[in-house]
């Protein structure tokens, strides 16, 4: 029998997983790929849900984001974990973004909607630059002005980030 040392193992594993990954990742470019898609594919079996992820492990220094054990360059992590090259930018922006964001949709909205991006690719779409109600085209705003008695700084929250996760998710624009 083969005795592998324990740091011979865990290279032959990385690159065999490196294979499977990018094996199996779906041929398109990244302006096609769905981030939260990718984030459960992925990511979500050891690191959780994506937002959760941030804010229990990643902070913000002087707009840069920062991850507890690879301070100096997470873009460079993220590239050298399991995420194609071409992605590591959009990756990063999602993990910035919902760091900086406080979690009100899953607080406030996943009773009835789950997360918010289920939510945007089920019931959202654009409407040119418009995020729109897939089943009446009116804008979110709109939609949202008779929604739960939200005030206009509560519309405004969630239309910015409807519209960011509608982005994140690549949903049509009709």
């Amino acid at each position: 029998m083969v005795r592998f040392k324990q740091w011979e193992f865990f290279k032959l594993f990385s690159i065999f997983m490196l294979l499977i990954v990018g094996l199996s990742m779906p041929a398109s470019s990244s302006s096609e790929t769905d981030l939260h898609w990718l984030w459960h594919d992925r990511c979500a079996d050891c690191h959780g849900h994506s937002s959760d992820f941030a804010q229990k492990y990643l902070r913000v220094r002087d707009g840069s984001l920062l991850g507890l054990h690879h301070v100096d360059n997470l873009p460079e992590f993220l590239h050298n974990h399991y995420l194609p090259g071409e992605l590591v930018d959009e990756v990063y922006a999602l993990l910035l973004a919902q760091l900086n964001v406080p979690p009100r949709f899953k607080n406030e909205c996943s009773g009835c909607h789950q997360t918010a991006a289920v939510f945007a690719r089920a019931k959202l779409d654009f409407q040119g630059d418009v995020l729109s109600t897939k089943k009446t085209g009116q804008s979110v705003a709109n939609f949202l002005k008779r929604h739960r008695g939200l005030t206009d700084a509560d519309i405004l929250f969630y239309v910015e980030l409807l519209d960011r996760v509608g982005r994140e998710v690549k949903l049509p624009v009709n």
